[in-house]
């Protein structure tokens, strides 16, 4: 839970965290991202105590400073410009905790596989074929990524300036899984323009063209667990992640 607080000094960002060794981590990282440049995440306050966390009644709560994000939708080129900047500081961090991933993908394919053969039968056989190689992507631990990386992760500034928020799910992980996350985000409707919407992503992402196999099954990894996690309670976000799949599916 989060809360925006107004307070003599400023608007915050209180939100619960699951542990103190949580909150060190996502300080660790937003400060490791914030050296890079202030303006790339918001900043986690310190408590008294110098602590990145205050525990009350025995529930931890991080507080962070409060931006103001425009209505204006960010732009492909600038997004990936904020995040290369990210990924550099990403390459670099050294540290001995990481996360385990909250919803991996061998949990949500036993859990929602028997409701995705009952809804969907033949993107349950699509999906079926591909779980093997999307599976060995997912337990991979190559990279320190975001993990959140959906454009409900990202402001605009008045000054046009990407910023990205939550690290909440900042962990060890797939190398190429913020990159599949902002390739959904921002992924034409319209199976036309998908092969040149890819050619512009690799481009300006910096991904190698030898990587192009493992960067579309990456895609479809965050698809796909997307799908799984909503196939019980939201159909039409349902159709929109079958649509996706299928579409990224023409492009393997």
């Amino acid at each position: 839970m989060a809360w925006q607080v107004e307070a003599t000094t400023g608007r915050y960002i209180v939100k619960t965290i699951q542990s103190q060794k949580q909150a060190v981590f996502e300080f660790a990282v937003s400060n490791a991202v914030r050296q890079k440049s202030l303006e790339l995440t918001p900043e986690i306050l310190l408590s008294t105590a110098c602590q990145p966390f205050v525990v009350i009644e025995g529930q931890t709560y991080q507080v962070q400073a409060f931006l103001s994000g425009t209505e204006r939708l960010p732009s492909l080129r600038e997004t990936l410009k904020s995040y290369r900047q990210m990924r550099q500081v990403l390459d670099q961090f050294d540290y001995s905790f990481s996360p385990p991933d909250s919803r991996p993908l061998a949990v949500l394919w036993r859990a929602h596989r028997e409701a995705l053969s009952e809804k969907k039968p033949v993107l349950f056989h699509q999906i079926a074929a591909m779980v093997p190689e999307l599976k060995r992507i997912d337990q991979s631990r190559d990279a320190w990524i975001h993990g959140d990386l959906g454009k409900w992760n990202l402001l605009v500034t008045n000054s046009g300036q990407v910023v990205v928020i939550d690290f909440g799910e900042a962990r060890l992980g797939p190398k190429l899984l913020d990159f599949a996350a902002l390739f959904q985000g921002f992924m034409p409707k319209n199976k036309q323009d998908l092969t040149a919407y890819l050619n512009e992503f690799l481009a300006l992402s910096g991904i190698q063209i030898t990587d192009r196999h493992l960067f579309l099954m990456t895609v479809q990894l965050w698809l796909v667990k997307g799908l799984l996690i909503v196939i019980n309670e939201q159909a039409t976000l349902a159709g929109v992640f079958q649509n996706a799949i299928e579409l990224v599916s023409s492009l393997v």
